[in-house]
């Protein structure tokens, strides 16, 4: 498992895009002359998204919408990361909040 991604959101985060750290592009083969590349994410429910990473290192697509539907703040912590399977790659997106100094899962 390589972690992609852990993330204090920002403002912006949370109501236009996520802004992905540019060392971990690497981990995405972007296609000669593309300006993004697509992928799905499993979420810790299982539920599947469809993001859009672009050249300039962010993310959008459903990254909006996970937002809405997971609740997300403003200080919340975004984690990504990526496993090699026999089926393939496998992406894998979690959110979580510090409630209580303790940082807890969001469903």
């Amino acid at each position: 498992m390589e972690v992609l991604m852990e993330k204090i959101l920002s403002r912006t985060d949370i109501e236009r895009r996520l802004a992905f750290p540019t060392s971990s592009r690497r981990a995405f083969s972007m296609p000669e002359g593309e300006t993004a590349v697509y992928f799905e994410a499993t979420d810790t429910i299982e539920k599947r998204w469809n993001f859009r990473l672009s050249r300039r290192s962010v993310i959008t697509g459903d990254w909006l919408q996970f937002v809405r539907e997971k609740g997300l703040k403003v200080g919340d912590k975004m984690f990504m990361w990526r496993e090699e399977a026999a089926t393939g790659v496998r992406y894998t997106v979690r959110a979580e909040r510090k409630i209580f100094r303790v940082w807890v899962n969001v469903q």
